[in-house]
């Protein structure tokens, strides 16, 4: 039995290339590496077709 390589949904580096964070979503996982964890709090919209419903999520407003 073969495990599953983990993957950054966004650029797919693996754990073996870069630390990843595990997110629990829609009773599964999903790994991002912290590189890409901008995209997600700010432009989640560009992983749509990785992340279910991605499309229709708000980005994070600036509050500078």
């Amino acid at each position: 039995m073969s495990e599953e390589v983990k993957r950054c949904l966004h650029c797919e580096q693996t754990e073996q290339q870069i630390p990843l964070l595990t997110l629990q979503f829609m009773g599964g996982q999903i790994w991002i590496c912290p590189q890409c964890l901008p995209v997600l709090i700010h432009a989640p919209q560009k992983l749509a077709g990785k992340i279910p419903g991605a499309e229709k999520f708000s980005g994070a407003e600036h509050h500078h």
